[in-house]
């Protein structure tokens, strides 16, 4: 991390070295199995890797580059991101300068040089991760699989990423290539340990790690592929019907484990945002809205209704107050009472009918 990180407080954890994340990487330690013993098992060394011949995995849960942008080389996506926040807040963001480290912009809320407003941070940590690649050199090699004549991310996108900041800011070559592990297959759940160890992960992205571990769990010969579909929102819900892809016995811990979730509900809870609306979905994964606020997205609109013998809720015009007599009334309660309290209730309710039947004659 960079001194003027440290200075701001910000937490960025991509380019430390994590011993956890080392033994899943490097030594193909599966979520859920046994602990390998790393002491007899063949470290696979990184290798420099051209950025050029690197491309990021489409099926990611990770989205480095907001929706909108995609389009063009990686550094045309992000000048196109940064010119949007520049009209959005009246201030273009030095980012030529901050990855060399010349320029520093505090990010502590109500401290520093201004209140960065939302759409900025991401890009903002990017250059920071950048930055600190440059002062203290990339020391958690991105891992990647042979794709074609290419190389297909499994995890390090951000790090690919601020490599091709740095390369296009930064005067020389020295960031042409990119340190890189070359695994033998993609390993969803080595990528979902990495993922769940970050703070930058979305609600969207932690939706889309847990359809791609149900996915995995149920054997992808299932399901159709992401360039089978229009939108990659329909790839991932394709397993959005809990009934119809049910956790396996025994998986809901592992799938907890893989995703850093404290309890099986919140893979219900992230699973149920793959039935959000397309703009919602967009809406939700470019301005990083928690989860907790997506759920009200999804909750049907509550309103005044009566339950009848039928069964079906219907609008009702009974008084409040009336409803509350029907519904806390119950035949247990009437039964408790002896034999001359029940003949008084049942008194005490025919004067009230009566009584509204001679409002209603009165009319």
């Amino acid at each position: 991390m960079s001194n003027a990180a440290r200075r701001r407080g910000v937490k960025i954890n991509e380019n430390l070295f994590d011993i956890n994340t080392a033994a899943s990487e490097g030594f193909g330690h599966d979520m859920g199995l046994p602990p390998i013993d790393i002491a007899t098992k063949q470290i696979i060394k990184a290798k420099a890797l051209d950025i050029f011949s690197v491309q990021p995995n489409p099926i990611q849960p990770r989205r480095v580059v907001p929706s909108k942008y995609r389009q063009g080389s990686l550094v045309e996506q992000i000048e196109a991101w940064r010119g949007d926040v520049a009209e959005l807040t009246g201030r273009r963001l030095p980012l030529e300068g901050m990855v060399r480290g010349e320029v520093e912009l505090r990010m502590a809320e109500g401290a520093g040089d201004f209140t960065l407003a939302a759409e900025e941070l991401p890009l903002l940590r990017l250059a920071d991760l950048a930055a600190s690649i440059h002062q203290d050199g990339l020391t958690n090699p991105i891992t990647v699989v042979k794709a074609d004549e290419n190389f297909l991310i499994e995890t390090g996108e951000r790090r690919w990423a601020a490599y091709h900041l740095l390369n296009d800011f930064v005067d020389g070559d020295a960031y042409k290539a990119i340190p890189a592990r070359r695994m033998r297959e993609l390993n969803l759940w080595r990528q979902a340990s990495e993922n769940a160890a970050r703070d930058t992960l979305n609600a969207i992205a932690r939706a889309r790690q847990v359809a791609l571990l149900l996915m995995d769990i149920h054997g992808w010969q299932q399901f159709a592929p992401i360039q089978a579909f229009d939108h990659e929102q329909d790839f991932y819900a394709q397993v959005a019907d809990a009934r119809a892809w049910r956790i396996p016995y025994g998986k809901a811990e592992q799938l907890c484990l893989a995703c850093g979730f404290e309890n099986p509900s919140r893979i219900r809870q992230y699973r149920a945002l793959l039935k959000l609306p397309r703009a919602q979905w967009l809406q939700a994964d470019d301005h990083s809205i928690p989860e907790s606020e997506l759920r009200k997205w999804l909750a049907p609109p509550k309103s005044a209704t009566a339950v009848r013998d039928s069964g079906q809720r219907k609008s009702s015009k009974i008084p409040a107050a009336l409803q509350r007599f029907e519904r806390q009334l119950t035949k247990a309660q009437f039964q408790r009472l002896d034999a001359d309290a029940q003949r008084q209730t049942l008194d005490w309710m025919k004067a009230q009918v009566k009584r509204m039947e001679n409002w209603h004659r009165a009319k």
